[in-house]
């Protein structure tokens, strides 16, 4: 069994046709999260303007994976899916807009000669669309433990049942889990634990590498600052 992450809503109205309730100021955050993510850089902007433009990007996305974070601590509280998957429908229109936006000040800075700086933004950019695909990953994987999907979850409780328990239940555990047995995908336990900790280790290596290219971005923003 491979886990997935609970896809993103293709419409605000997901949340209530699955049952669930809009998180509360959702619309209003996500409302304002929209407003700023289309905001271009201006025409014949100079390179500082450009960088200050991306940088305010940067922020926006620091704001967004927090909202991130929290709903996804919610849905692993709750197991709400209709907030979750409204949340994340407005995230994916987000991330594509900051995305959009960092892309056109990346064509900016290179229409300016500012190469070296473009390359910057490049490498941010590639880094950041890897840092998301990896939350997810990481968001799958949790999911699917917080929801007892793999089939040694169980033996572990059955483990710890009385003498003779597990063998009068006959491999299962109803109500809890059904230990048929394991299906052919499904990781065992030492390879979703390797599978999270790959994860977290190319994770950080995404992390180091943004932000070692927002230092660089910065320090050239100083040196223009200076002059």
């Amino acid at each position: 069994m491979s886990p997935q992450v609970l896809p993103p809503a293709a419409e605000p109205a997901a949340a209530q046709q699955q049952g669930g309730q809009r998180p509360a100021g959702g619309d209003q955050q996500a409302q304002q999260a929209q407003q700023q993510g289309g905001a271009m850089p201006p025409a014949g902007a100079s390179v500082l303007e450009l960088l200050d433009s991306f940088l305010a990007v940067q922020q926006e996305r620091a704001a967004a994976y927090r909202r991130f974070d929290a709903a996804f601590r919610a849905y692993l509280q709750n197991q709400a899916e209709g907030p979750f998957r409204y949340v994340m429908g407005q995230l994916t229109q987000e991330f594509q807009q900051l995305s959009r936006r960092v892309i056109a000040v990346e064509a900016a800075l290179t229409e300016q000669g500012s190469t070296e700086l473009a390359a910057l933004l490049r490498t941010v950019q590639d880094n950041e669309r890897e840092k998301l695909r990896l939350t997810l990953a990481l968001h799958a994987l949790k999911s699917a433990h917080a929801q007892r999907r793999f089939s040694w979850q169980h033996e572990e409780q059955a483990a710890g049942l009385a003498p003779g328990v597990a063998d009068l239940l006959q491999g299962h555990l109803c109500g809890v889990g059904c230990m048929h047995g394991a299906p052919a995908d499904e990781p065992t336990q030492a390879e979703y634990a390797a599978a999270v900790r790959e994860s977290y280790q190319l994770l950080q290596g995404a992390i180091t590498a943004i932000n070692d290219a927002l230092e660089e971005v910065r320090e050239a923003q100083q040196e223009l600052l200076a002059q």
